[in-house]
């Protein structure tokens, strides 16, 4: 599923909004024995109590919705898709596969990578040998 703990890769079937869904409930059920522990059944429980604002934003749980607007222009709670003139910037080409993403990831920590000290994540499409979209790769999730 991820590529390190900022960063998850997870399947791309009907669309960004779908994925980024599917990978929050998968997030949740993988610490769904603590949230139970705390009275939290289901990540909509989660959402609702509250507990994300209390506790500082650091992952793809603090995120509620894939947009595609300019850079610096989402809203806390976005994950901003990158495509065009800025995939190619991060990526070397508008297609990413997975081995060119990782390789980007890994250049994170220099500080060039989005999004840097704001409020949301990015994702990206991540292309198959054929050119056909395989996944999408989360990464920089916050909700703060």
């Amino acid at each position: 599923m991820g590529a390190s703990r900022w960063s998850y890769f997870t399947p791309f079937r009907h669309g960004e909004q779908e994925a980024l869904d599917d990978l929050r409930e998968r997030v949740f059920a993988e610490d769904a024995g603590y949230y139970r522990e705390e009275g939290v059944e289901t990540l909509e429980g989660l959402m609702a109590s509250g507990w994300l604002v209390e506790e500082p934003a650091h992952s793809v749980l603090d995120v509620e919705r894939v947009v595609r607007c300019e850079e610096d222009l989402e809203e806390p709670g976005d994950v901003r898709v990158v495509e065009a003139a800025e995939a190619v910037e991060l990526f070397g080409t508008p297609h990413p596969v997975r081995e060119a993403v990782e390789q980007a990831l890994k250049r994170a920590g220099d500080g060039w990578f989005p999004p840097v000290d704001r409020g949301s994540g990015c994702c990206t499409i991540v292309y198959d040998a054929e050119g056909r979209p395989s996944e999408l790769c989360f990464w920089g999730l916050t909700g703060d």
